[in-house]
């Protein structure tokens, strides 16, 4: 219903159909905009029966057809710009992440402490309880960063196939381990 004559509507009728058609302009409109208008105009192909006729039509494609055509690798490095990859890679991919981050923390209060045990004169004893603040500090947030990595970790073995699963981190050994290593000016 694109074009109307309104000499041929009786007033009583011309606001319902004024209403009908901004309702459908409405539905086009939001139709477009949600799908996209290359969505829209092949759903309106379908509509008008441009596809019924089509050569193959319901057939299933020949053996090596998609394989050759480079439609899997447009469609993959479509699916990786875009993020859209499975939940199992994201997943290693977030864990592996953190890990990094931690490892990268330790490896700044690694050199803390090398640089504090450099300076053992008396007048550096305020760098060392700065030091000790620091890594007592983040004694708990190493605990909940593990924490955190195990629970992805368990999420990662149910949603992945076996080989893909992983160990879940020691926190209590990691913990010890960081206590050895890293409160060596807490007298004991």
């Amino acid at each position: 219903m694109d074009f109307v004559d309104w000499r041929k509507i009786p007033k009583g009728q011309r606001t319902r159909v004024q209403r009908q058609l901004e309702d459908e302009k409405e539905r086009k409109n939001s139709a477009i905009v949600f799908h996209g208008i290359a969505d829209y105009y092949i759903q309106k192909a379908q509509n008008a029966g441009e596809f019924d006729n089509l050569p193959g039509a319901g057939k299933p494609f020949r053996n090596g057809f998609l394989e050759n055509s480079g439609v899997d690798d447009i469609t993959t490095n479509i699916i990786k710009k875009f993020g859209g990859e499975p939940l199992e890679v994201s997943l290693q991919k977030e864990i592996q992440r953190k890990q990094e981050q931690i490892d990268k923390h330790l490896a700044y209060l690694q050199h803390r402490l090398r640089y504090t045990q450099r300076q053992r004169r008396p007048r550096f004893r305020s760098r060392i309880r700065a030091y000790q603040r620091e890594v007592h500090a983040f004694e708990h947030e190493y605990r909940k960063r593990l924490a955190d990595i195990n629970s992805r970790i368990l999420s990662l073995n149910i949603a992945a196939p076996e080989s893909m699963n992983m160990r879940p981190l020691p926190v209590e050994q990691l913990l010890q381990e960081y206590r050895e290593r890293f409160y060596v000016f807490d007298e004991k």
